[in-house]
């Protein structure tokens, strides 16, 4: 990719193969592992479109860092794709203490990410879209809730690498979105540690979902939309 190419010719090239990848891929998914290996490929899609914008757009160092996290004490809304991905990875990295408190916290409600250990992301590297998109170049402004220049809204080809990316995410995830409508499937969102404590007590989850299932609870209930401590992905 050529460093002269625009922010917005980048992000359209990528969104429409992602597009058309995705299409593809949901039409032939019938079990878990086709379900992972798609969140997977969209998460390093996300990767490689974060590197390359920061070549085309730089921007400068985020105020993000480990330890802080006041965007992760709020129950997260997600694509379910990115539940299953999520629950993976635990499966994957997690030992067997951390494992059983995560589980004890789906079944409690614990009013923020269940994935937050440590003041720190337990998933990060697989983290969900809408985790991806919020960025914010002043601590202070973080901690009144505004992670993102809120106030500059869209910001076209002048925008740097940050909040290009943030466009990126936010219109990926419409894409997948009208991608599982056009499918039958049940788009969500639906809050993450619902769609995880629904996976670990129904084994035969995913495979409802991609036969066409409503099997989330909540997904288009009021009782999920409504709720003051969401984190919307709009």
């Amino acid at each position: 990719m050529s460093v002269e190419t625009s922010p917005l010719q980048y992000l359209r090239m990528k969104i429409g193969k992602a597009e058309s990848e995705i299409t593809i891929f949901l039409k032939k998914a019938n079990r878990e592992a086709d379900l992972v290996r798609l969140g997977f490929d969209i998460l390093r899609l996300c990767d490689d479109v974060a590197a390359q914008l920061q070549q085309i757009s730089p921007s400068k160092a985020q105020a993000c860092r480990e330890g802080c996290d006041l965007c992760c004490r709020n129950l997260i809304q997600i694509n379910p794709i990115f539940a299953v991905v999520a629950l993976q990875e635990a499966r994957r990295s997690f030992d067997e203490e951390q494992f059983e408190v995560l589980k004890e916290r789906l079944v409690s409600d614990t009013p923020h990410c269940p994935f937050l250990f440590d003041g720190r992301c337990s998933i990060y590297s697989v983290r969900p879209l809408v985790c991806r998109g919020y960025y914010n170049l002043d601590f202070e402004l973080c901690k009144i809730g505004d992670y993102y220049e809120k106030d500059s809204g869209y910001q076209g080809q002048d925008g740097h690498a940050a909040h290009q990316l943030m466009i990126f995410l936010f219109v990926l995830e419409n894409r997948i979105e009208t991608i599982e409508k056009s499918l039958g499937l049940d788009t969500g969102p639906i809050f993450l540690n619902v769609a995880v404590r629904t996976l670990l007590e129904r084994p035969e989850t995913v495979e409802a979902w991609l036969s066409g299932q409503k099997i989330f609870p909540g997904v288009s209930g009021n009782e999920v939309v409504d709720s003051a401590n969401a984190v919307k992905t709009a």
